[in-house]
This record gives structure tokens, sequence and C-alpha cells, in this order.
């Protein structure tokens, strides 16, 4: 009987400290249980660090008040109050963190309870808006954050090793989009890329018999956050109205030899256009070309707002009257998406 009871009480020290050593090995990495969902401001070099080769993204880094107007560019993120002097730090992300990583990163937690703020922008579309609750994010610091109450669609995993935090590749199931149609044009004016590319889509399919299809630009995803915008009635009342942001964060376009790069608002998209474009020379070759310009895009993923959407089938043709009602549009003899050395603005 002795023996049976010392036997017993080997195994639970046993036990104790097999359990002891596991969670020694675990401290960098919490467990599920003490994990959340929160909405993270991640700055673009850790952000691509994880999605595309070798860390590979393009992103505007000059200051414009397009990076604090919310219908371009809300997902991204800036600091500055200011919104001519804006610059786009990175995007903000859905991400699964234990709860003492997210706190250590040094963001400010954003609340619905957070003070609202007023963003004033200049020009032929000027407006007011007001950005409240998790769109605080918006124009916050790094690594700031809104904790979620549900699971969202798609996330990074966040974890620690050696005392620095990296994020995983997001992890969806994405949603297949179909066949996207895509034109080339020179860019345009208030682009500083060329070529510039439309894309549509089209309830039609091309075949032997029908070498010709109506298409429609591309929608704006769903799952848009809703501001509010400011103005004044006839007694000088404050007036609120529904003001949807933009819903794109990032393209990742994916080449014929599987390189993976990053897109990104102003830099590569222009989505109240439903525009991607990429650097190429222009006569005076003031800027430098695109690593993709001459590449083959066999594959596109939107990581939007509420979700990640995918095609590997692209179809590059001409629209005969950009300008009609009707859009009609008619693959080229080599339709598959190349991206032209297309010059000029």
């Amino acid at each position: 009987m002795k023996r049976c009871l010392l036997n017993y009480g080997l195994l639970a020290v046993m036990f104790a400290l097999t359990l002891s050593g596991c969670n020694h090995g675990n401290q960098d990495n919490p467990p599920a249980d003490d994990s959340v969902y929160a909405l993270v401001n991640i700055p673009y070099e850790e952000f691509f660090k994880s999605e595309t080769t070798d860390g590979n993204f393009d992103a505007y880094t000059s200051a414009t008040q397009k990076v604090a107007n919310g219908s371009m560019s809300y997902g991204t993120y800036h600091i500055e109050t200011t919104p001519a002097q804006a610059v786009a730090r990175g995007i903000t992300c859905p991400v699964k963190i234990s709860k003492e990583l997210l706190k250590s990163l040094g963001g400010t937690e954003i609340t619905d309870d957070s003070a609202s703020f007023d963003l004033t922008i200049s020009g032929r579309a000027a407006s007011t808006i007001r950005y409240s609750g998790k769109q605080n994010l918006f124009q916050s610091p790094d690594y700031s954050y809104y904790i979620l109450s549900e699971t969202p669609e798609y996330y990074k995993e966040a974890a620690k090793s050696a005392d620095k935090v990296s994020f995983s590749k997001i992890k969806a199931s994405p949603k297949d989009m179909g066949t996207l149609y895509v034109t080339l044009a020179t860019g345009e004016v208030h682009h500083d890329f060329s070529p510039t590319i439309a894309l549509y889509k089209s309830e039609e399919e091309l075949s032997e018999t029908k070498t010709s299809i109506k298409v429609v630009k591309l929608e704006e995803f769903s799952g848009a956050e809703i501001a509010k915008t400011v103005t004044k009635d006839e007694n000088d009342e404050e007036v609120l109205t529904d003001k949807p942001l933009s819903t794109l964060k990032t393209i990742i376009a994916t080449d014929s030899d599987g390189k993976e790069y990053g897109l990104t608002t102003l830099s590569n998209f222009f989505w109240g256009k439903k525009q991607i474009g990429f650097k190429a020379p222009a006569a005076n070759d003031y800027y430098p070309q695109h690593e993709l310009v001459g590449k083959t895009i066999t594959k596109l993923t939107f990581i939007t707002e509420s979700d990640v959407y995918t095609t590997s089938k692209i179809i590059k043709g001409t629209i005969a009257d950009p300008k009609a009602a009707d859009l009609i549009f008619t693959p080229s003899d080599d339709p598959s998406f190349t991206v032209e050395n297309i010059q000029g603005k």
C-alpha cells in the first residue's frame, strides 16, 4: 500500500514538473484563452513582411491631404492632425493577439467612448468628416488598437520571440471574385503613374461565338465603415449625414513567377475610380519604374474592410467607347494581364 502511494506521489511531482516546463516554453505565445481579436495599426514594413515576397510593397510617402481623406484612404492610418501634412504609416488590420502582448506594443487603446474628431478636406471635394469610436484608428500611432467583440472574417496572428514581435500571413477563406476584365491606358493628370488599369466585371461570359461582352466598373466592396459628414443648416445648426468610408486596404498582386507585391492606396490605386497602376518611366524619366512593369499578373487579392477577395482569372482587352452608356469589352489578341510600359500621363 505504501509503495502505491509513493508511486502516485512521484507521478504527481513528474506531472507538475512537465507542466512547469511547458508553461515556460510558451511564454512568448500565450494560450488561446488569453487572446483577443483587435484592429491594430501595423506599419507597412511589418504588415507586408509576411504577405509578399521579400516584404515587397509600394507606398506613397509624401504628405498630402488625400491620406487624411477617409473616402480615399480609410484602412490606412496617419498621426498628423493637419490634413495637408498627413503621411500614411501603415494598414489597420484585424489581429489575434494576447492581451499582454497587445498592451506591450505601446499603441493607444481606442474604444467606443474615445472622443470623436473632425477632419476638413479642402479643394473641389471640400468637406468635413467626423470620425468616432474605432474610426479613431485612422488618426492614431503605430500599434494603436481597438478590441473587437466578434471574430473577424480574416486576421493576422501576432507572436513574440526573442523580444521581437511578428505578424503572420493573413488567415482567411478568400471569396472568389470570378473573372476580372482589365484595360490599360496612359495615366491621368492627377496620377503619378502610368499605365492606368481599369477593372470591370460582367454577368456575361466570353466564348467562341461571343467575342465581346457588356461590362461594368468593379463595384465598391461591402462592409464600409460609416462616418458622418458635418454641415450647417440655415440656422447655423450642425447637421450630420452618413458618409461611407473607403473599404479597400491593400491589393496583393502575384506575377507568373509566383512573386507577390503589395499595392497601396494613392501609390497604386485610386479606388474611387476603380483604377490601379504601376510607376513606369515618363519621357523625362522623373520617377522610377515599378517592378511589375513588363510582368504578367496572374492573381489579384483584395484585402478589404470586412473580407478578402481573390481572382486568378484576369482578361486584358479594350472598351470600344469608355464614355458610352453600355461598356463593351473585347479581349486582346493576347489576353494575359501583362503590365505594358505605356508612357505619358
